[in-house]
């Protein structure tokens, strides 16, 4: 009986630790690093999404990087405009294309 006890209590912790990080975001700041500070990132971690601002004075061109999923193709945003991505795979970054 202690052995199963064991067993079931090591596999509820092993789901826990493998859940935790797909809860939790990334800063933004370490997850849009490759893109100037005019272009600012809010993320959704619950929604998998990320919505993607251009405070920049020309247009830009930016791609999602998900895990377990392709990126996403190279999206156009123009000068203080916004554009909100929801991921297929675990929206990680944001880098110019």
């Amino acid at each position: 009986m202690r052995k199963i006890k064991a067993a079931t209590t090591a596999a509820a912790l092993a789901v826990v630790a493998v859940g935790v990080p797909m809860a939790v975001a990334a800063p933004a700041s370490a997850a849009s690093s490759g893109v100037a500070k005019c272009v600012t990132a809010t993320w959704y971690p619950s929604k998998n999404a990320v919505n993607i601002h251009n405070g920049c004075k020309n247009t830009i061109k930016v791609q999602v990087d998900e895990r377990w999923w392709w990126d996403s193709s190279c999206i156009t945003i123009k000068p203080g405009k916004s554009h909100y991505y929801k991921g297929t795979g675990t929206v990680r970054s944001i880098k110019y294309c």
